[in-house]
């Protein structure tokens, strides 16, 4: 059954996860960390990426509850959060109908801002659409891989050729990410995670689906040209991501996945990923005055789920940044 968001008491209480209401279906919101007794204190929000879910950064939530308050949520049919209801209109722009629903459940459960965003992967647009629609709420943020309004002019999502070529291989294996992970997540946790991801095929497919359509939304607004954070604290993460791909090629040629044309076609875009993910990336600095970059040459694209601590580090240095402004309390 979903809250109405008042019956807990969201910026206090030591942990609380349950489904919020915004009116046309419910967002699973869960919170933890130190208690917002000081309404200038920013409350962290993090954002997943493409088809995940708040379960992906469980082990950042860890990290950081003991300094500071972070909410995790499933955004609509992810995770533990129901689907829009059938007599939903499809979203028009589907990144800025995420970040309003957030916003929706954000409202009903007294969660006011400010809000520090930290988002992975395409949650970064959806991140970048929420500070876009409420500037004033948003504090500063933390990019970790994360996607941009230009991405769609280099990658296609999905990709027919990476698709061909990695056939019925599992991603989390190849790559190593499960063993990798597997030093933040326990076994359980991890195919909980997995389950859930399962689930949410169809939402995540949606999100994929309009990967052209939130990438063109975005760069109309134009945010990098105008600084759009200003003196407000930013934290690029990038890593590479090419490695993840390069042992799905490697392990689909072996398999004899794909036609000579498709291998072809995924080999040619491996050579000039780490030139176009580069440009992507740091162009990402742009939006602030105050950003600050770190790379991982030695990780892959799921760095919230393989180096949490990372992530934390810049947490600390953004919410710290921001303390120095003198823009929130600590």
């Amino acid at each position: 059954m979903a809250s109405t968001g008042g019956e807990i008491d969201w910026n206090t209480v030591p942990f609380a996860s349950s489904l919020v209401s915004i009116g046309t279906h419910s967002l699973r919101l869960s919170i933890s960390g130190s208690p917002r007794q000081d309404p200038r204190k920013p409350l962290i929000i993090a954002f997943p990426g493409a088809g995940d879910i708040s379960s992906s950064w469980v082990p950042l939530s860890r990290l950081i509850a003991p300094s500071f308050r972070i909410l995790l949520y499933d955004r609509s049919g992810l995770g533990r959060s129901p689907p829009r209801p059938e007599s939903t209109p499809t979203p028009l722009h589907v990144a800025v109908t995420a970040a309003k629903e957030l916003h929706a459940a954000l409202d009903a459960s007294h969660l006011a801002p400010p809000y520090m965003l930290c988002a992975h992967s395409y949650g970064a647009i959806i991140a970048r659409e929420f500070l876009h629609l409420w500037p004033d709420e948003v504090v500063g943020m933390t990019l970790v891989e994360g996607s941009t309004e230009r991405q769609c002019q280099f990658f296609r999502v999905p990709d027919p050729n990476i698709q061909a070529v990695m056939g019925d291989s599992s991603f989390a294996r190849v790559t190593g990410l499960r063993e990798a992970a597997g030093r933040w997540m326990g076994r359980e946790e991890w195919r909980e995670r997995a389950r859930l991801i399962a689930g949410g095929v169809e939402a995540a497919g949606e999100e994929m689906g309009a990967f052209v359509e939130v990438c063109e939304t975005l760069g109309a607004k134009r945010q990098m040209e105008r600084i759009f954070l200003g003196e407000k604290p930013l934290s690029v993460i990038r890593s590479c991501g090419r490695a993840d791909y390069e042992a799905i090629y490697d392990a689909g040629v072996r398999a004899g996945n794909g036609t000579l044309e498709q291998r072809k076609a995924f080999k040619e875009l491996l050579e000039e990923w780490d030139v176009v993910d580069k440009e992507l990336k740091e162009e990402q600095l742009k939006l602030s005055r105050n950003s600050h970059l770190v790379f991982l040459p030695d990780c892959g694209h799921n760095v919230q789920l393989t180096r949490p601590d990372v992530v934390a580090s810049e947490i600390q240095w953004v919410m710290g940044s921001i303390q120095k402004a003198g823009t929130a309390s600590l």
